[in-house]
C-alpha cells in the first residue's frame, strides 16, 4: 500500500509539473462550449476525465468480479464442511463404528391433475 501512495505522489509531482512548465493559453472547443485556460491545466482536466470515464465503464465488470468471488468463497466454505463430515464418516467406518442409520425422505410428490386449472 504504501508503494502505492508513493506512486501516486510521483505521478501528483509530475502533473505539477507539467502543469506549471505548460502555461500557453489555449482553448478548447467542447459541446458547443469554449473554456480557455493553460495547456497544462487543459490537459490535467482532459486526462481527470478520461480516468472518470474508464472507472464509470469498468465499475460493473469489478462488482460482478467481486460478486462472484463471494459466491464461490462460500461454494468452497460448504464443499469444505461437506468434506470434513465425509472425512469424519470415513474415519468412523474404519474404527469399525456403526454409521449412523439414514431414513430416505419422501421425493416432492408432482400430481399432473393439480396441476391443471
Amino acid at each position: 500500500m504504501q508503494l502505492l501512495t508513493l506512486i501516486g505522489m510521483l505521478i501528483t509531482l509530475a502533473s505539477v509539473v507539467f502543469a506549471l512548465a505548460n502555461t500557453t493559453d489555449v482553448t478548447v472547443s467542447l459541446l458547443g462550449n469554449a473554456f480557455t485556460g493553460p495547456l497544462g491545466v487543459m490537459m490535467l482536466i482532459a486526462l481527470a476525465l478520461g480516468g472518470l470515464v474508464v472507472a464509470l465503464v469498468s465499475t460493473p465488470g469489478t462488482l460482478r468480479r467481486q460478486w462472484r468471488i463471494r459466491q464461490l468463497e462460500k461454494r468452497v466454505a460448504e464443499l469444505d464442511k461437506t468434506c470434513a463430515s465425509q472425512k469424519e464418516r470415513i474415519g468412523q467406518l474404519e474404527r469399525g463404528e456403526q454409521p449412523p442409520v439414514l431414513t430416505p425422505t419422501p421425493a416432492f410428490d408432482v400430481n399432473a391433475s393439480r396441476l391443471m386449472f
